[in-house]
């Protein structure tokens, strides 16, 4: 061993002798996984607490499982179990090293799992880390499982996890666009189709919509989120049921509801569907995608409505976020909404490679889960940061500009709107007509044909 350089212990796998740090939890597996597929400035599996806690529940799910039906020596199972309990408090994640875009269809972080496990129960039992005596981690921790029930399993709990925060950031919002509507629903506006004038309708109107909106948006991901507790575990192999016991698969879904704390969890109907086909992990990456585009939206207006200050729209006026410019003294930009918008544009980038993965599920097992998972929890993080400063620091400052919405509100083609209701369509369109497109010329036709039509003019606040 050069000089500076850290201690390591000889492995052994399939191919021959491994280094791996001494003092490492992980083995041979894990180490091949870190030379092959190089981390470096990127995220690993441990930088995902999610997905680490899922594998272990897994984990030790099975141990208990496998201590029941009499499969594993007691003190083996016991010391796994105790292993992951501990592993799930702590959570080293520089003992899951492996590259969140490893191939393999997830083996690495299965065997990551595994090697972590028998080397920590290894120690609980009076062994050394790297001897696999005691505890071995595919005879023992990986007993009765494989990488395409337990990886599969493992990215649907881990969604399972995230979703709780973005669901609560995702209601928090909510309140607040019903909070607008509440306070500033007297207030009026001029709608706008086409980017052209409309109607004059209330801010009740249109924060309610986005309430309505994110509600609705929130409902949809929640219904695909529950289809994920729909699971593959003892599917083993491909979804054949001849690598495990009768026993042991009637007990390990009990087992894992058991250790999560959530009944919820079912095995699939049909095991080779869901080695196959992970769509459900792809339909909340879709719900996801719907939701930046809708908050893309939502941010866009913000910013068109609170242009300004002179020669904008100016009819909201959003919280001053930080100075606008390094050379324009006086400009505050509407950098929260912008914050929002490029969110948006990763989570959609995020799904066209959660959608790809689906696509190339070739065959009997789709190897793709990691590029399914990862972006979605990434998109999931990334919402939550984005929905919870929208709510906080944009849209529970918003205020409408009442002089004006209402100055707006009384232009040319509500009031024209007005009259084509009361006088028929045609006739007022022959007044148009006569103006030839001239504002003041309408104007000064209407005062004229029409000239009570100014009485039923909008009014603010």
């Amino acid at each position: 061993m050069r000089e500076g350089a850290e201690p390591t212990r000889i492995e052994l796998d399939l191919l021959g002798e491994v280094r791996v740090p001494a003092t490492a939890l992980y083995g041979a597996q894990t180490a091949r996984a870190v030379q092959n597929f190089p981390a470096t400035n990127h995220r690993t599996i441990g930088g995902f607490p999610h997905l680490i806690r899922a594998l272990l529940q897994i984990k030790e799910s099975a141990a208990r499982t496998n201590q029941a039906i009499e499969a594993l020596p007691s003190s083996v199972a016991k010391a796994i179990i105790l292993a992951a309990e501990q592993l799930r408090v702590s959570l080293p994640a520089d003992q899951f090293p492996v590259h969140c875009l490893h191939g393999g269809g997830g083996t690495s972080a299965n065997m990551n799992a595994n090697e972590n496990l028998a080397n920590l129960g290894e120690e609980i039992l009076g062994g050394r880390r790297g001897e696999y005596r005691l505890v071995h981690p595919n005879d023992h921790v990986n007993l009765h499982q494989s990488t395409n029930d337990v990886y599969p399993t493992a990215c649907h709990m881990a969604v399972i996890s995230q979703w709780g925060l973005l669901s609560g950031c995702l209601g928090r919002l909510t309140q607040a666009f019903m909070h607008l509507a509440d306070v500033h629903r007297a207030q009026v506006r001029l709608a706008r189709t086409c980017f052209q004038d409309a109607v004059d309708v209330r801010y009740a109107d249109y924060f309610g919509g986005m309430a309505c909106q994110m509600e609705r948006l929130a409902c949809r991901l929640d219904e695909a989120i529950g289809r994920l507790y729909e699971v593959n575990l003892g599917g083993t192999i491909c979804g054949r049921l001849e690598d495990v016991p009768q026993a042991y698969l009637q007990r390990i879904i009990p087992a894992l509801a058991s250790v999560t704390k959530d009944p919820r969890y079912h095995r699939t109907d049909n095991l080779f569907d869901g080695a196959q086909n992970p769509d459900a992990m792809v339909a909340v990456s879709a719900g996801l995608d719907l939701l930046a585009r809708s908050l893309i939206k939502i941010a866009s207006d913000f910013r068109i409505l609170s242009s300004g200050p002179e020669a904008g729209l100016g009819e909201i006026s959003l919280p001053a976020a930080q100075p606008g410019s390094s050379i324009m003294p006086g400009k505050v930009n509407p950098v929260i909404p912008e914050f929002l918008i490029q969110i948006g544009f990763r989570v959609i980038g995020n799904h066209a490679m959660c959608a790809a993965g689906l696509d190339h599920g070739e065959l009997d097992l789709n190897v793709w889960e990691s590029s399914m998972l990862f972006p979605t929890l990434e998109s999931m993080e990334l919402l939550e940061s984005g929905v919870e400063t929208f709510t906080s620091r944009c849209v529970l400052g918003i205020y409408p500009n009442p002089e004006t919405n209402s100055r707006h509100a009384r232009t040319l083609i509500p009031r024209l709107t007005r009259l084509s209701r009361k006088y028929g369509y045609q006739r007022v369109t022959a007044v148009c007509k006569q103006a030839t497109g001239d504002p003041a010329a309408m104007r000064a036709l209407l005062d004229q044909y029409f000239p009570e039509s100014n009485q039923g003019s909008p009014s603010p606040d």
